[in-house]
């Protein structure tokens, strides 16, 4: 049979055609289905999208009312919780997160005491690969740093002892740094035969990495990384180090939201990660069960309302509601609660840990096993998108100085700085330079706007930073600027790495004349716990402009 070349190429076109309405029409129909299914709801992902490799899903999905989570942001905010990053997971799938600006969700923030957990968890692949037994004497591990009398508690003292916090010393406080500091853990006094009383010890916690580095001869970090760091998809782990070099097992760790969550995931999941095994299910077990018990002096009654009084596991507080959790200074949270399948872990700088915990507690009994249908005229996502970091000061510049320069050489004063350099932009942000002995500082301030910038942390005026001697990389700063009066401008920053790492200031232009006031910080704590903290009282220098020719 012949057929003509025409004709060949109009049956091609026709049915081009209707492969196209197909795929219109299917198209079409799975929007229809996507709109009746799902209403206005969606997963509530931040805007700043931040890939993690973690699956996200809406919370009706999972069981849970997006109202509740709702009600729970709003709560946040009545309370006035300083939180910078959240993430709630259940059933394995993100449900919720927000960061609250201009914290984001690729930025490392400081973990302090909740990277415990992941020294303990170090211990227990130690454990798993041969390499020590919990039971092993701590003795063992450093016969070069003992004591010249070994008392009955010392020889006694175990690995289990320093993982539950039963160490039984008579004080927590440990002069020196790395072995110096090891050394003087070994020679102190016991109040109580280890293993029989409680008593918050992060020396001990730092024994471990120590421990961990003789069995292994790699560091903390190196020894996680294949094993946990690597397979979980935790990355840019910034992990500070003791002045020989030990990765801080009782802090120092500062990961990103997402990487909490993952903790929590591997945890909740009882060692495995994407259906393979990594640690032994009955490390998980062990380490999340309670040993020991923080106040046995109190009735049943007291001890059940509080959260600090559950129990405590490997590095991991028990706590109500059958959950357990990673915690460290100003509520650095991981929190499991395996019996609804549900995890939060948040990012932040609050005092209240308690009245957050019970925040978490409330949305518990809204959770369902069963998908629930959403709510057509309820917007989760925007619910919750306007939260953000409360601003350092009310209302908006009253002038505003662009495109100028502006240098100044400061008086002798007690904060080192020699000079500063304003710059302003076309827009009136202010690049702000202090140049210092040993150092030169660069900060940018938004006018009326977050602005984002790195410094080095240990910047000399910052009285509410701790700087790290083994010189942890540059950090993210976010500083804004406003224009208080005509000749006043008032700064603030905020470090992203380290909460209550900020500084307020307050810059008086007469002439030549430059006045610098350094707000003293609020009456809150900051810091890990054991952190000196900053006298109160304002600094004040000043400084003449330093004219171009």
């Amino acid at each position: 049979m012949i057929i003509s070349l025409d004709s060949n190429i109009n049956n091609i076109k026709h049915e081009s055609m209707k492969l196209r309405l197909l795929h219109f029409r299917d198209l079409f129909t799975l929007l229809l289905v996507c709109v009746f299914v799902n209403g206005c709801s969606r997963a509530v992902q931040d805007p700043n999208v931040f890939e993690d490799g973690l699956p996200r899903t809406t919370p009706e999905e999972q069981g849970v009312p997006s109202e509740t989570i709702a009600r729970f942001f709003q709560m946040i905010d009545e309370k006035g919780y300083d939180v910078h990053g959240l993430m709630m997971i259940r059933h394995g799938k993100v449900i919720a997160e927000h960061w609250w600006a201009p914290y984001a969700p690729q930025y490392q923030h400081a973990m302090y005491s909740a990277t415990k957990t992941f020294t303990s968890t170090a211990i227990g692949f130690a454990v798993q690969e041969g390499l020590l037994n919990i039971e092993d004497k701590v003795i063992s591990f450093f016969p070069d740093l003992l004591p010249d009398t070994i008392s009955p508690q010392l020889a006694g003292l175990s690995v289990k002892h320093l993982l539950t916090m039963s160490v039984g010393h008579a004080s927590m406080s440990y002069a020196g740094s790395g072995k110096s500091q090891v050394r003087s853990f070994l020679a102190a006094h016991f109040a109580h035969e280890p293993g029989t009383s409680f008593a918050y010890n992060i020396t001990a916690s730092h024994m471990m990495s120590h421990i961990i580095t003789k069995v292994s001869g790699v560091s903390l970090y190196e020894y996680l990384k294949p094993r946990l760091l690597d397979p979980l998809g935790i990355a840019d782990v910034v992990w500070e180090m003791d002045n020989d070099g030990y990765n801080m097992g009782n802090g120092g760790t500062h990961m990103k939201t997402s990487d909490l969550a993952k903790m929590g995931l591997f945890l909740l999941n009882k060692g495995k990660w994407e259906g393979q095994q990594l640690l032994d299910p009955a490390w998980i077990d062990a380490a999340t069960t309670p040993h020991i018990y923080q106040h046995p002096e109190r009735t049943p009654e007291e001890n059940a309302a509080d959260d600090g009084s559950q129990g405590y596991g490997y590095q991991i507080w028990m706590g109500r509601q059958n959950s357990y959790r990673a915690i460290g200074g100003q509520n650095q949270l991981i929190m499991v609660i395996p019996d609804y399948d549900f995890i939060l872990v948040c990012h932040s700088s609050i005092g209240d840990e308690a009245g957050f915990n019970s925040l978490i507690y409330d949305m518990l009994p809204s959770m369902s096993d069963k998908k629930l249908k959403a709510d057509s005229s309820f917007d989760l996502t925007a619910a919750i998108a306007g939260y953000k970091i409360r601003l350092p000061f009310e209302g908006t510049s009253t002038s505003r100085v662009t495109m100028s320069t502006r240098r100044y050489r400061m008086d002798e004063n007690a904060t080192g700085i020699r000079s500063v350099l304003f710059r302003f932009d076309a827009s009136g942000n202010c690049y702000l330079t202090f140049v210092s002995p040993g150092a030169i500082h660069n900060i940018p301030f938004g006018l009326d706007n977050w602005m984002i910038g790195m410094t080095d942390r240990s910047l000399s005026i910052a009285r509410t930073v701790y700087p790290n001697t083994m010189g942890v990389t540059p950090v993210h700063t976010a500083g804004i600027c406003t224009w208080t009066g005509d000749n006043q401008l008032s700064a603030y920053y905020l470090s992203m790495f380290n909460p209550g790492s900020d500084e307020t200031l307050r810059f008086t232009f007469e002439r030549d004349q430059l006045k610098i006031e350094i707000i003293a910080p609020s009456r809150r704590r900051l810091g890990p716990p054991g952190m000196q903290q900053p006298k109160l009282g304002n600094l004040i220098f000043t400084g003449t402009k330093i004219n171009d020719r």
